[in-house]
This record gives C-alpha cells, structure tokens and sequence, in this order.
C-alpha cells in the first residue's frame, strides 16, 4: 500500500521543490513528462488527444503535457476552462502545433486539468459539455492530480464532477484519493529536480506524517501498459515511470502443511440465515467453506448442510462450539433471538465479524454497543445504509459527510471501539489510533445481492488463521483487507467469461474464491 498526504502538506512539499528549481517551470514540465507518459500509455495506437485545461499549475501541467505529446507527433486540442491559462504552458502548448478548441472533436483520449487539488466544484461550461460527451462516447479520462469537483482533503464529489478511468499524481497520493472511486485507478508518478537532495516523495515522507494509505487492486486485465522503465528528460531531470498504487501485499497463506489437519487454520463458525433469508447463511458459509481447508461449523441453520455437507451444524451459540472466530448476523433476522445470539457470541471474546441483521440490531441496542467496545477483536463489515444507522445511533446525532467519509469513520471506529470495514468500490478500514486504509477494486462486479454474506464468510475464515494475543491492529487491518481483496478477485473471476466481463451472482464469487486465493498467492510471491 502507499502513503496518502494531506493537501497542506503536499502543498509545503511542493513549495520546497520550487525554491529549489533550476528554472521557472521546472517542476511542472517534470509533471507534464509523467502526464504526457501516462496518456501514451493509455493511447496506445491512437493519437488524438483533447485536454481541459484550467488557469493554474494544473492547466499549465496539462498543457506542458500537451506540448510533449504534440511534439511526439500526437494530435492534441485543449479547450480552455477560463478566459486565461497558464502563460509560459500555453506558448509551449502552440508552439510544439497544438489548438484551442471549444468541444470535444474527434478525441481519443481526455485529459482533465482544470483544476487538480484545488477543485472545489464540478465542471460547467465548455469542458462540462466535453467531459459529458467523452463518456457518452466511452472515450476514456485522465485526471491530473485529482479529478475536477472531487475534494483533495476528503474525496466529497461536486455536483458535475469528473469521473475519470485513471488519475495520475506525483510524489505520494492525495488523501482525498483513498475515499473517491471517481479517481478511477491512481498511478503514482515521483519527481526529482536534477541537484535536488530529495525527491518530491521523499520530500513528503520527510516533511509530514501520512493520514491514509491506498492501494488499487489489479482485479482486470488494464486495456494499457505502463512504461516499464523511467521515462527520461534529458535536461528537463528523471520522472520514475507511472505505476499503479500499490496492492494490498501478501495474503495469508492456507495452503495446508504436512501435518496438517482440519483445525490447524482456525475453525470458522457461521451464524447466518434464517427460515425467512435461507440463502443468506449458504452464502455466507460458502464463502467460509472456499476460503479455508480448516472446518466451518454452522449455527442454527442445520438447512445449509444440505448445500454444503461439510460444515459441521450446531443448534445454537450456547453450545460449546470451538472456534477461533465467528460471523453473525446474514439473513438472521432482528428480533430478540438474534440480540441474544449476538450477546452470547460476543461474550466468547473471540474474533466476531458482525454483518448485515446483526447491524441493525446493534444499531438498536445501547449495550450491545458496550459489548463491542469492551471485545478484543469485532470487525463491523457496513454497507453505506447500514453505517448511518450505526452512526446516527452511536454517536448521537445525524451522519453528514460533508467532511468526507474518513473522518465519520474513525468517530464510530473509536466510540465503538472497534474495527470498521466500510463496502464500496473502495472497501476502507480503519481502527481506533490508526490511519484510514483503502483498497479500490477497480470494477464493481461484487455490487450484487448477496455479496457481502459472501465477505463475511471470507473475512471469518481469515482472521481464524490469526493469533489475535500475537499480532497489532495494523496487522489485524491488513488482514480484512486481504479478505476484501480476495472477495473482489473472486469477483471479477466470476465476471470473466470467453466473450469478455458480464456480470456475476454471488454464489458464483463464493465458488470462484479457491482461483482467487491461487491468483493471489502467485502475484504476491
């Protein structure tokens, strides 16, 4: 995963990079170099390229951009945003043959530079009108630094904001791409002035502490290739090559040993589905079942057996079922059984993810809400309806992400005392006393009824192979991230059919998670 900086402090990082220029300019032709290498990339065999371009520094790397591409023998437009542009960036843009123009044209590709991290709204006007017409064209987007309208800090999108297929940003990423899915795939691009000591992220890792951390998961095959090797610039410097933010590194491995045997991995129970959500508990027990070699017992719903007759059936949580972990609350319902089966679980102080009903229920009850802050290890998995209700109910007052989502999460992260896995296209964890952590899957096919009993089934399955006496909360939220990881591979591996990605129920990600445990231990060693 990378490190993801605050505006302030990419601003004050920035700002010592420019004391420390050759000439004017500099460090923003050095940006357009990793715009320019980026958008080829993404062009591949094509060669039209029209760019929005506002009057800042982030018009004036767009344009710079631009120029480079024009000069590599590109067809390049730029529509300009304002009544004026970056000065020095606008010559070099005409001079190297590009045009201004006032729509879209015949573009292959659009480049959003209007405003970078200091958008505060979404487009109007001239860009607008070419930004809705690429994507009703499926032309793809290229945002710089951030896209227009999204909030840099907090990733809170403006009304008409952009959402781009990939983002290109320098140094480390802007805080406001660990919540913002309109950011597309973030690629990181690091800048080093010729005589400089330290390079733009260096400089940040140096100057200020991260608030966040991202990575992009690569779920599917990238229509592009980034440049393998550094893309040189003479006496303009070096611009390391764009790469994709970071994954979310090694899984756990549950490829059972010699000695072996079905409890070495952590036993999973499962208390999920009902006579009313049937469905719910086989999800959810599958996804255990897929994701371990180890026994999963199954709780109240003797029913799953039938689908799955390798659990092991239990009438109820008062038994003395041996587990290393467990997962309430699919399909179970909200009514008093499942408030005190949800007590009774959380009593045994053992690793609990609390999921769907069992949020509700929580929701409704002061003290369960004190038994979570009082357990070692519950991890809540809301969608976003759920973590309103949880909010609103737990702090006291209605939720508002003016703010942006981080900030509401660590509120209930720390006033439950728990772990939070947030649902998304980008799944974001985080805990009390630690940073957000954010994985964006890069497509949306887990966005499917049923999906999520499928989470909780793998997430249960992980954090049993966990000594939880052993390890810290950052390892902990590693872990739920690779759970979520292993569900979104599993995801788009279910999409994928001869003919391309279609679509994919979530019965089909429970039984596509074997492949996408063997996906992610090959790219991963």
């Amino acid at each position: 995963m990378r490190h993801a900086y605050s505006v302030a402090a990419v601003r004050a990082a920035e700002h010592s990079l420019l004391a420390q220029q050759n000439y004017d300019d500099e460090l923003m032709r050095l940006a357009a170099r990793g715009v320019a290498a980026t958008a080829a990339a993404m062009l591949g065999h094509q060669r039209r390229v029209t760019i929005l371009a506002g009057p800042g520094g982030n018009g004036g790397d767009g344009l710079y951009a631009g120029a480079f591409l024009a000069k590599d023998g590109y067809s390049v437009e730029a529509i300009l945003a304002a009544n004026s542009a970056h000065e020095t960036a606008l010559q070099a843009f005409t001079a190297a043959g590009g045009t201004i123009v006032h729509s879209l044209g015949d573009a292959d590709l659009l480049i959003d530079a209007v405003a970078g991290l200091a958008s505060t709204r979404g487009l109007s006007g001239a860009p607008l009108s070419a930004y809705a017409e690429a994507k009703k064209r499926a032309i793809p987007v290229l945002a710089v630094d951030i896209p227009s309208g999204i909030n840099a800090d907090t990733g809170v999108a403006a009304t008409d904001a952009v959402e781009a297929d990939v983002t290109i940003s320098f140094g480390w990423a802007r805080a406001g791409h660990v919540f913002a899915p309109e950011c597309g795939e973030v690629v990181l691009c690091d800048l080093l002035l010729p005589g400089a000591p330290r390079s733009f992220a260096e400089e940040l890792s140096a100057t200020a502490e991260p608030v966040g951390h991202i990575a992009n998961e690569p779920t599917i095959p990238l229509p592009y290739q980034w440049p393998p090797e550094p893309v040189l610039t003479g006496d303009q410097g070096q611009v390391s090559a764009p790469k994709p933010v970071g994954c979310t590194g090694p899984i756990l491995d549950p490829t059972p040993g010699a000695k072996s045997t079905k409890y070495t991995g952590g036993v999973t129970a499962v208390c999920a589905g009902s006579s009313t959500f049937p469905g719910a508990g086989i999800l959810a027990a599958t996804g255990a079942v897929r994701a371990t070699p180890s026994m999963v017992r199954v709780v109240g719903n003797d029913s799953v057996v039938a689908s799955l007759p390798e659990v092991v059936p239990h009438a109820s949580a008062e038994e003395k079922v041996h587990a290393q972990a467990w997962v309430v609350g699919p399909g179970r319902g909200t009514g008093p059984e499942a408030a005190a089966e949800l007590r009774g679980v959380l009593a045994r102080k053992l690793p609990t993810v609390i999921d769907a009903d069992a949020l509700t229920v929580l929701a409704t009850n002061e003290d369960l809400r004190e038994l979570v802050r009082d357990h070692p290890c519950a991890v809540l998995t809301p969608h976003a309806g759920e973590f309103e209700r949880l909010y609103t109910a737990t702090l006291g007052r209605a939720l508002h992400l003016s703010e942006g989502l981080g900030i509401r999460l660590q509120e209930l992260a720390l006033a439950l005392d728990c772990f939070i896995l947030h649902k998304g296209r980008i799944t974001t964890v985080t805990a009390p006393g630690q940073e957000i952590y954010g994985m964006n899957a890069g497509h949306s096919y887990a966005a499917t009824a049923g999906s999520g009993d499928v989470l909780s089934g793998i997430l249960g399955a992980t954090l049993a192979q966990l000594n939880i006496a052993e390890v810290d909360a950052k390892e902990i939220i590693t872990e739920i991230l690779h759970a979520a990881a292993i569900h979104q591979h599993a995801a788009a591996i279910a999409a994928h059919t001869p003919d391309g990605f279609g679509i994919c129920s979530a019965s089909q990600i429970a039984a596509a998670v074997p492949h996408a445990i063997a996906r992610l231990l090959v790219m991963r060693r």
